[in-house]
């Protein structure tokens, strides 16, 4: 047999190819997993930034759900500590089985008729953007309410210190400080790239890199090469507090059990792939950033229609205009988070003497990693390409704009985003 096409290949070629892709897995399952595995179909979805998900058939056909998460460069060994994560309260769906080796890190589950949460918000916010009452709303954020609660008490319960090797082997670096090393996707995705803005220039990543940054009247100080910098200063694994958590717990990796109305909705967690003990304020991140501000990052094609944006360089400084705004659901969560999860966190550590000074830089960091590392933001354009060879220059020079507004914390002036994420720390440091 010929050797398998990686996985990080084959979960680019799904949204080219899909065919193609599935052929290309099913030899690599049938390699490297199981040579009974008769036939598969790839379930490509917007919230599939950095994962493969399918069903796969055996010969006796039984048929389970599967995901992998890829990565350029994975410095993981060992992902999916599902048991980890059920043994502290989490409300985990643990995989049927699971195959651990770094480039192959595939979860296999029973098949569950649940839907996403990801699919439900997306659902109800098209909704109320375009007008009309969600009457599922409610019901939606009185759940991640629950979740919060149930997630902050766990953190307490799991608070231990660390040292920096050990905190250094925690999965959830190979989303966070892995990705900004330079042989990582700072270095893959933008250096000596180039992209084309509304106008047809081209504007080289190694030129913006160095300009400093207006975005909606708030003026900011620091470059991207500065904020990289910054990012990887503050992220570097070091001796500390930490708790046990998901890592990545967005709502594409939540189910939804329950019908509105009907009975309490439940969330559930599955893809635990970076569970594991580390530092409770990268545990939060993921979900803070990717369930409220990244709307355009999964949606382009209807973002892009959604609002008006101008750019404009003058010498080192780049001035961008923009109509983007979160979206009532959105603030929904974002209120929920800061309630039930961040303040109590944040004040709990202070009372046991362990919140690191740098909370909010550090906080600020992990978001523009998500901002600006998720995707490639760079991405040469193609018509049929992945979702980031499908952003145009538009959403392309917001996610760039959010990035840099996430990173950083005195600016002159203030912009709409720049007001939510201040009121966010600030309102973090008030326990409720």
């Amino acid at each position: 047999m010929s050797e398998a096409l990686p996985l990080v290949d084959i979960q680019k070629l799904q949204f080219k190819d899909k065919a193609q892709a599935e052929k290309y897995l099913l030899e690599f399952l049938r390699k490297c997993e199981d040579p009974k595995i008769e036939a598969l179909e790839l379930m490509p979805k917007p919230e599939s930034l950095n994962s493969i998900n399918g069903f796969i058939k055996y010969a006796n056909g039984d048929r389970f759900f599967f995901k992998a998460h890829v990565e350029e460069n994975e410095q993981i060994e060992e992902y999916y500590n599902s048991e980890l994560l059920a043994g502290c309260g989490y409300p985990v769906i643990a995989a049927k089985r699971v195959k651990q080796h770094p480039g192959q890190q595939i979860a296999i589950y029973e098949i569950l008729s649940y839907p996403t949460l990801f699919d439900i918000v997306k659902t109800e916010e098209d909704k109320i953007l375009s007008g009309a009452i969600s009457t599922t709303a409610p019901y939606i954020v009185q759940a991640q309410e629950s979740l919060e609660k149930n997630v902050s008490a766990i953190y307490k319960n799991t608070c231990q210190e660390i040292n920096a090797e050990t905190h250094a082997r925690a999965p959830v670096h190979q989303l966070f400080y892995h990705r900004l090393q330079e042989d990582g996707r700072v270095g893959v995705f933008y250096r000596g790239k180039t992209i084309r803005l509304s106008d047809g220039s081209p504007l080289s990543f190694d030129k913006l890199a160095n300009m400093r940054w207006t975005v909606n009247g708030a003026a900011y100080d620091c470059s991207l090469n500065d904020v990289i910098e910054q990012a990887r200063r503050r992220l570097k694994p070091e001796s500390g507090i930490s708790i046990i958590g998901h890592g990545d717990a967005h709502n594409g990796n939540i189910f939804v059990a329950g019908e509105p109305g009907a009975e309490e909705l439940k969330l559930l967690m599955f893809d635990p792939a970076f569970a594991g003990r580390h530092d409770p304020i990268l545990d939060l991140t993921k979900p803070l950033f990717h369930n409220i501000f990244a709307r355009w990052m999964y949606f382009a094609d209807q973002v892009e229609n959604e609002f008006d944006l101008t750019c404009k360089i003058n010498g080192e400084r780049i001035t961008i205009e923009h109509s983007y705004e979160l979206s009532s659901l959105r603030m929904s969560f974002l209120d929920s988070k800061v309630r039930y999860l961040i303040a109590p966190t944040i004040d709990h550590l202070r009372s046991c003497n362990v919140l690191r000074h740098d909370w909010k830089d550090y906080l600020r960091s992990a978001l523009f990693c998500c901002a600006f590392l998720t995707v490639n933001l760079f991405a040469d354009s193609k018509k049929d390409g992945t979702l980031a060879e499908r952003y145009g220059s538009q959403v392309k020079l917001l996610g760039l704009a959010m990035a840099v507004e996430l990173s950083q914390g005195p600016h002159n002036g203030s912009s709409p985003l720049s007001c939510v994420i201040d009121n966010l720390l600030s309102a973090s440091d008030i326990a409720v």
